[in-house]
C-alpha cells in the first residue's frame, strides 16, 4: 500500500484551486488613448484568499530557504529602492572625493516577472537544498496554475501559466528574488568593480512590482 506525505495530500486537496487566479490589467504611467496598446498595461493577479493565508504559512515555516544575498534591497523588512540608491550615491562620492572615475551601468529587466522560466527556477530551488516536500509543492502549484483576464465585467476563457510567476503574488517578489540571486555572485567573483575595504559594492539589485 503506497503512504502519501501530508505535503502530497496537501496539493490534491488545495492547491486545484490555489492554482486558479484572474488577471486585471492595469494601465502604466503616462498612458493617452494614442498610447493605448497591451504594452503599456500591467497584468495584476488576484488569488484566493485561502491560498495567500497558505503561503505565509509556509514562509514563516521555511523563511530560511528564501533569504537573498545582502546586495538585495527589494522586498526585504526596513529596506527598500531608497536604500539602493543611497548606496550606490556613496559608492560614487568615494570614488570621485578620491580622483577616481566611475562608469555606472543601470539594467531594467522590462517584463521580467512575465518571462521566468520555471524550470531554471526549479533548479536554483534545488541548488538551495529545498525539502523535497516544499519542492514537490511549488512544482505542482506551478504545474495547476491557471489565470483568466478580467475587463471590466468581462472574463476571458482560462489558460494555463507556462512562464513566469505573478505581480501580486505573495511568494512571487521572493522567487524571482532567488531566480536573480547568482547575478550577484557572478559580479563578485569576477573581483572586477568598485571595492570599499576589501568590500565589493560592484552592484546592488532592487525590485518594485506595482499592485
Amino acid at each position: 500500500m503506497l503512504v502519501r506525505s501530508k505535503y502530497d495530500l496537501l496539493c490534491q486537496t488545495y492547491c486545484t484551486n490555489f492554482g486558479k487566479s484572474y488577471t486585471v490589467p492595469i494601465p502604466k504611467e503616462n498612458v493617452t488613448q494614442q498610447t493605448l496598446t497591451a504594452d503599456n498595461f500591467r497584468g495584476i493577479s488576484i488569488s484566493p484568499t485561502i491560498s495567500k493565508l497558505f503561503v505565509h504559512a509556509v514562509l514563516v515555516r521555511f523563511s530560511r530557504y528564501f533569504a537573498t544575498s545582502g546586495y538585495q534591497f527589494g522586498f526585504k523588512k526596513q529596506l527598500s529602492c531608497l536604500h539602493a540608491i543611497y548606496c550606490v550615491r556613496n559608492v560614487i562620492e568615494h570614488y570621485v572625493n578620491n580622483g577616481f572615475a566611475v562608469n555606472v551601468c543601470s539594467l531594467d529587466l522590462s517584463k521580467a516577472f512575465d518571462r521566468m522560466n520555471h524550470y531554471a527556477l526549479f533548479i536554483k530551488l534545488m541548488d538551495r537544498k529545498l525539502p523535497n516536500e516544499l519542492l514537490s509543492l511549488l512544482e505542482q502549484w506551478f504545474s495547476i496554475s491557471v489565470t483568466c483576464v478580467r475587463w471590466r465585467s468581462c472574463y476571458s476563457h482560462f489558460f494555463s501559466l507556462l512562464a513566469c510567476v505573478r505581480q501580486g503574488g505573495v511568494l512571487s517578489p521572493l522567487l524571482f528574488a532567488i531566480f536573480i540571486d547568482s547575478l550577484v555572485d557572478k559580479v563578485r567573483l569576477t573581483g572586477v568593480g568598485c571595492y570599499m575595504s576589501y568590500l565589493c559594492v560592484s552592484i546592488f539589485c532592487t525590485l518594485t512590482i506595482y499592485c
